[in-house]
C-alpha cells in the first residue's frame, strides 16, 4: 500500500494482482513524506538494488522515544501494512486527505485469482498448505474474505476506490491511469513470480461446485467488472 501526499493519490494493494510490482515501481515517485509499506525481504532487496525508497512512514507513531518504550513494554505497534483496507487506511489517514486523494487498485478475474493464490499458499515459506490439498479442498475450508478483494476497496459495502485497473491489461491500464495523476509510464519488476508452477489453464483445476461458490463470493467483483468462468475443461 502506497499514500503519496506529494501526488495525491492512495495505491489499494489487493491480492494476488502484481501488487509488490506496483509497489516497487511507485517507490520511485514517492517523497520523503509518503507512506510505503514493507514487502517482502526478497522484494526489498529488488526495490533496494532498483534505488528506490523503501518503507517509511508506516508506523502510527514514529516517536524514538515512545517506540522504544512500547517495544520493552511488549507492545505491537499500529502500522499502515501492504493489503490495507480502504477503511483502516482512512482511519489513519484522516477523511480529509482520504476523500480528496485519487485512489485506485487492481482487480483481476476472480477464478483465475484464487488458482494464483492456492499456489502461493501451497510454496508459501512459512505456513504453507499440507501439499495434497486440493484447490476444491482450499476453496472449501478457506474464509470467505480470503477468497475475495471486495472488502479492501469497499467500506461499508460500497466500494471507495475512483480507478479500478484490470490485471489482464494492467501495464497498459496502469500507466494510463498514472498519466492522468501527472507521473510517466512506469515498467514493473518481476516480483513475487515462480510460485503458480503450472501454465494450465485455471479452469482444469475447478470442480462445479468450486465453480458455484467463487461465483457466490465474488458475485459483485463478477457483475461490476464482467468477468466470466473461462471454461476449457472437457
Amino acid at each position: 500500500m502506497i499514500v503519496s501526499h506529494e501526488h495525491r493519490f492512495i495505491f489499494i494493494k489487493t491480492r494476488k494482482t502484481a501488487g509488490t510490482s506496483i509497489e516497487i515501481s511507485l517507490s520511485k515517485e514517492c517523497g520523503p513524506k509518503d507512506i510505503i509499506t514493507p514487502i517482502a525481504e526478497v522484494d526489498e532487496k529488488i526495490r533496494e538494488n532498483l534505488g528506490y525508497r523503501g518503507p517509511q512512514n508506516y508506523k502510527i507513531n514514529e516517536t524514538k522515544l515512545i517506540n522504544n518504550l512500547f517495544q520493552r513494554l511488549g507492545f505491537k505497534f499500529k502500522e499502515h501494512y501492504n493489503h490495507s483496507p480502504a477503511k483502516l487506511i482512512r482511519k489513519r489517514i484522516g477523511n480529509s486527505d482520504f476523500n480528496s486523494y485519487f485512489k485506485f487498485c487492481v482487480v483481476r478475474n476472480p477464478w483465475d485469482r484464487v488458482v494464483s493464490l492456492y499456489y502461493w499458499r501451497l510454496n508459501r515459506p512459512n505456513h504453507k498448505l499440507p501439499k495434497s490439498t486440493s484447490l476444491a479442498d482450499f476453496i472449501q475450508k478457506s474464509n470467505p474474505n480470503e477468497l475475495t478483494d471486495s472488502h479492501i476497496y469497499s467500506i461499508d459495502g460500497k466500494s471507495v476506490v475512483d480507478r479500478f485497473i484490470k490485471y489482464e491489461n494492467l501495464i497498459i491500464e496502469l500507466n494510463k491511469c498514472l498519466n492522468e495523476i501527472g507521473i510517466n509510464d512506469i515498467e514493473l519488476p518481476n516480483a513475487k513470480s515462480g510460485t503458480r508452477k503450472t501454465k494450465s489453464h485455471y479452469s482444469l483445476l475447478f470442480d462445479n461446485a468450486s465453480v458455484k461458490k467463487i461465483a457466490d463470493i465474488c458475485s459483485w467483483e463478477i457483475e461490476k467488472f464482467g468477468y466470466e468462468f473461462d471454461d476449457k475443461r472437457e
